[in-house]
């Protein structure tokens, strides 16, 4: 073998070297990128968990937010500041829900549950006349535009 065969062999070898390099690094970075979305959703379960035990442990809240999601009006403004700082919290998560659905990290069968919550939430008497009505679009502003038609009131 000559000289020039020997160096020919060793760009071969290198060029194999580099490409089998490159596939480690793609199929890192796919494996991170699952990750990373198990992550987010696992970090939606916590949050969801994190509002509703104590609203599960408390029977004023669930007694103010069943009442203000019927219609918001009539309760007293001690329900309605329990029932909104709830909804406010509960509606802060699914837009970040809502979010990370447009990114790509959550897929279409783990949004349906949260769209059917939000759509459920979001029409309900007392939330329409009450709590989105009063926030002047402030409570899911990009949501609004594209589900309910910029419905703020």
């Amino acid at each position: 073998m000559t000289l020039q065969m020997w160096v020919d062999l060793a760009q071969i070898i290198s060029a194999s070297a580099v490409t089998l390099t490159l596939l480690a690094v793609i199929m890192t970075i796919r494996q991170n990128t699952r990750s990373q979305k198990a992550l987010a959703v696992d970090s939606l379960a916590a949050a969801i968990t994190s509002i509703n035990v104590p609203a599960m442990k408390s029977h004023t809240l669930g007694s103010a937010l069943s009442k203000a999601t019927a219609d918001w009006v009539p309760h007293s403004r001690e329900e309605r500041i329990i029932a909104h700082y709830f909804l406010f919290s509960f509606f802060k998560l699914l837009e970040n829900a809502w979010y990370q659905r447009r990114a790509g990290i959550l897929d279409q069968a783990q949004w349906i549950g949260w769209e059917t919550l939000l759509r459920k939430y979001y029409h309900a008497d007392g939330c329409g006349s009450g709590l989105v009505a009063g926030s002047q679009g402030r409570v899911l502003p990009g949501i609004s535009k594209v589900f309910f038609g910029n419905k703020t009131g």
